[in-house]
């Protein structure tokens, strides 16, 4: 427990940080999912603009050190890699 004010308040802005976060964690990671999707449909004009969805939502959660910056340029090189096989 927090034994003093600036304690308390340094509890409540990490809880309201840790749900943002979460937020944005969870988008760049449902965008992700829909460019596997589709990828796996052959959904080629899809699959280019889940791309650049996932990509925009990778570049703001490293910005914001959600994910580490070599963890975001990894899954981005690895969702173009994926999209590139469709051809």
């Amino acid at each position: 427990m927090p034994n003093s004010k600036q304690a308390e308040k340094r509890v409540r802005q990490n809880d309201v940080r840790r749900i943002q976060n979460k937020g944005l964690r969870s988008a760049m990671k449902t965008a992700i999912r829909r460019v596997t999707e589709a990828v796996e449909a052959a959904d080629k004009d899809g699959a280019k603009a889940a791309l650049t969805l996932a990509m925009k939502r990778i570049d703001k959660c490293a910005k914001r050190n959600i994910v580490h910056k070599n963890n975001a340029s990894r899954r981005k090189s690895n969702l173009s890699r994926l999209v590139g096989t469709l051809g």
